[in-house]
């Protein structure tokens, strides 16, 4: 399917995300889609009320402030609220199970539960739950964190469909959810890592799970004619030198976007002159990220 050509419907087929996994590729483009819409009115000062009168809880049982402060201001711009619950309110859950403070929070009138890292036995019960849920994951395999990337991916090269997704370093123990979520949305990605650091066996098995993502050793051609490097260097980053993102691997490739969700090896997996530069969409996908917890909330709590 082609996000370009898809028409937006305003409905989803879950009822929680618990991974993105979770998400139809419809999914993905309905909120993909509205992001882009709520990025456009914004950009140009209109002020949304959309979300007036709804309430959302943040409940982080550790402390995450990118993910509070991201979801406050993307939740509070379309005019709602948020209610933090954070490590130090432990007592409001003290004895309680999750689905006993879902239900608690539905009758107190909130509209949506925003929570992270929650144990399999926790998210069994909230699947079947009455009060909305969205699940967050820690680094790259957090669903907002994905969806973010695919919008930004989406904005710089004008499409998924076709689009050439470049990661260099250590694919070892790969992100399948992230990888998978690109191919599927009909990206082609490749990883480019020494030999003995790419994916092989049920790792390679499970990042292929909607089709076929290249390998190789080789940065130009990796690099070559892609949209979007990014940057993966995840431990034995002594033995990454060669796969930095630097002036001259940019120059091989005028047209290629820089990305990355942060934080990086500042002067080693990445120049300061290309994360800081016109190659980069690094914080413009952090913009981007307020769009799509917009788009998220309205989809899955209104």
């Amino acid at each position: 399917m082609d996000i370009n050509k898809y028409n937006p419907k305003g409905k989803m087929s879950t009822k929680h995300i618990f991974s993105v996994s979770d998400l139809e590729e419809s999914d993905i483009y309905e909120i993909l889609h509205l992001a882009r819409k709520l990025k456009q009115k914004q950009q140009v000062k209109e002020k949304l009320s959309v979300f007036d009168g709804k309430n959302v809880a943040i409940m982080l049982k550790s402390s995450s402030s990118r993910v509070r402060i991201s979801f406050e201001l993307a939740i509070n711009r379309i005019g709602g609220k948020t209610l933090y619950l954070s490590p130090s309110d432990a007592d409001f859950y003290r004895g309680l199970d999750y689905l006993d403070v879902a239900h608690i929070l539905r009758s107190y009138g909130v509209n949506g539960l925003i929570v992270k890292n929650l144990s399999a036995e926790a998210v069994a019960q909230l699947r079947g739950n009455v009060l909305p849920v969205i699940h967050l994951k820690d680094g790259r395999s957090s669903a907002c964190q994905i969806l973010a990337n695919l919008y930004t991916m989406w904005e710089a090269s004008g499409r998924l469909t076709g689009m050439k997704y470049a990661a260099l370093g250590n694919f070892v123990a790969p992100e399948a959810e992230e990888i998978n979520a690109y191919v599927r949305c009909g990206a082609e990605v490749t990883l480019c890592a020494p030999e003995d650091l790419l994916p092989s066996g049920e790792q390679l098995r499970n990042i292929s799970q909607y089709g076929d993502v290249l390998l190789t050793s080789s940065v130009a051609k990796a690099v070559g004619n892609a949209d979007i490097v990014t940057t993966v260097w995840d431990g034995e980053i002594d033995r990454l030198t060669s796969y930095a993102a630097t002036e001259e691997l940019f120059r091989e490739n005028p047209k290629a976007k820089y990305l990355h969700v942060l934080p990086v090896h500042h002067g080693t997996e990445v120049a300061d002159s290309v994360l800081y530069g016109e190659r980069s969409a690094v914080f413009t996908r952090a913009a981007n990220l307020i769009y799509v917890e917009q788009a998220m909330v309205m989809l899955y709590f209104r």
